[in-house]
């Protein structure tokens, strides 16, 4: 991400500034909201002093989802990390005859167990 849009970005997360604040109804009266929305590259849309919409210009939207994706990307390198952490010790994966052996002894070893659960308990 470049400088300039990491800049935009802060801004956005920084809040809205004093003049980035119009009423709703100021959006039908005048074209000034469009100056202060160059000059913010963002506006907070008041209805009643609550926030009815937020307008983003559209460099400001794209940095805001690019960094959305850096982030996403930081958090599944982070994720994908933290699993083959978790799985150092399991590296002896095995296949073909040695599993198919090591589950028949893995049965004979448990056979009372396992034929227990089959009939119910019930013998």
């Amino acid at each position: 991400m470049s400088k300039e849009m990491l800049a935009t970005v802060e801004k956005v997360r920084g809040g809205f500034q004093l003049g980035s604040q119009i009423p709703v109804t100021q959006l039908a009266r005048s074209t000034a909201w469009k100056d202060s929305l160059a000059k913010f590259s963002m506006l907070q849309i008041l209805d009643r002093n609550q926030t009815a919409a937020v307008v983003l210009t559209p460099e400001a939207f794209r940095a805001v989802l690019t960094y959305i994706d850096e982030i996403e990307e930081e958090l599944e390198s982070a994720q994908v990390e933290m699993l083959l952490k978790a799985r150092e010790g399991m590296e002896n994966w095995e296949s073909g005859e040695e599993l198919a052996r090591k589950a028949k002894e893995s049965f004979l070893e448990r056979q009372e167990l396992l034929r227990g659960v089959l009939d119910g308990d019930q013998q």
